[in-house]
């Protein structure tokens, strides 16, 4: 660590905080989560998490505005490695499970309800929505073998021929599809997804299950579940919209909201432009979300840029790999 970094931490960790105001994480936490939890993040494995937290408080002067970041780092919902693989097995023994016995109308009193779920399970295809989700690592930690072809579906939706689709289905005896994703933001990606099956294949049952989902994300998908009669639609977990930090505040919003839109806009102009977006929403997140969520694997684009663009005058805390 930093003598810098050093410095800044301990002077914060000695600070008198006034009646009900949050403590901040100390020296040794900050440490600690780095080695334990932060460090796992990869597309920055080899630059330690200190050196970005580092680089990350000091793109600013200010040391009140190098608080208000810090702060933001307590709120982050950072899903690791261990958090991914318990939201995988979350969602098989809860939505997916819950899904078959309704689908197959299973009585789960019944002594052979278990061996039921599990042959259903043998006829269901699972599949990721876009290769962000890591399905082979959600076979293994729930102990399904699945089809020897499970394809993402956001390129199956560009560069697939439907036919030879329904052809794989028919000759593997595909009786349902669950298309799983590891975080779904506004619902752009998964709600083209879902249509794509939705429209396609009208004969055969989807389930929809993000690991993870925001409000409009969670908006988009149990819409297309209401549109779509074979369309079900549960996540695993839902972020509260009450946690996101959007553009516009919101009535009993955390004070530390009003700070970071205010220092967001301040800096504005160190961040790469988002084209899709409004001008007012463009560095809060794709469409604006205002995430603060990051995971071990990646850095969704609908959390606050502040977290993740990298450019020649922004040194991220959690680098985002970009598509081109």
């Amino acid at each position: 660590m930093s003598d810098r970094l050093r410095t800044l931490l301990a002077r914060w960790g000695l600070h008198d905080w006034a009646q009900g105001e949050e403590a901040l994480l100390d020296l040794d936490s900050v440490q600690y989560l780095g080695r334990k939890v932060w460090d796992d993040y990869e597309p920055a494995q080899f630059d330690r998490f200190e050196n970005r937290l580092d680089h990350w408080l000091h793109n600013l002067d200010n040391e009140h505005d190098q608080l208000t970041l810090f702060r933001l780092l307590e709120r982050l919902f950072f899903v690791g490695r261990p958090e991914f693989e318990s939201l995988c097995r979350a969602a098989f023994h809860g939505p997916v499970t819950r899904w078959l016995i309704d689908q197959c109308d299973i009585d789960i009193a019944d002594a052979a309800a278990g061996d039921q779920i599990g042959t259903e399970v043998g006829q269901t295809w699972f599949c990721p929505a876009t290769d962000s989700m890591r399905i082979n690592a959600f076979l293994k930690v729930n102990g399904l073998a699945g089809k020897s072809h499970r394809p993402e579906w956001r390129s199956l939706r560009k560069f697939g021929d439907v036919e030879k689709i329904k052809t794989y289905l028919e000759a593997e005896c595909v009786q349902r599809l669950v298309l799983l994703e590891d975080f779904v933001g506004s619902g752009t990606q998964m709600g083209s997804v879902l249509r794509f099956a939705a429209n396609n294949f009208p004969n055969l049952p989807v389930l929809a299950c993000p690991l993870v989902v925001c409000p409009k994300g969670d908006e988009v998908c149990g819409q297309i579940a209401t549109d779509h009669a074979m369309v079900s639609y549960e996540p695993a977990l839902r972020i509260a919209a009450e946690t996101l930090i959007t553009a516009d505040p919101v009535n009993g919003e955390a004070p530390l909201h009003g700070k970071v839109r205010d220092l967001t806009k301040r800096v504005s102009g160190r961040l790469g432009p988002t084209e899709r977006d409004a001008a007012s929403q463009r560095h809060h997140g794709y469409k604006g979300t205002g995430a603060v969520v990051a995971l071990y694997s990646n850095c969704p684009n609908n959390s606050l840029p502040i977290l993740w663009d990298a450019t020649d005058a922004w040194k991220p805390l959690f680098p985002r790999l970009k598509r081109a």
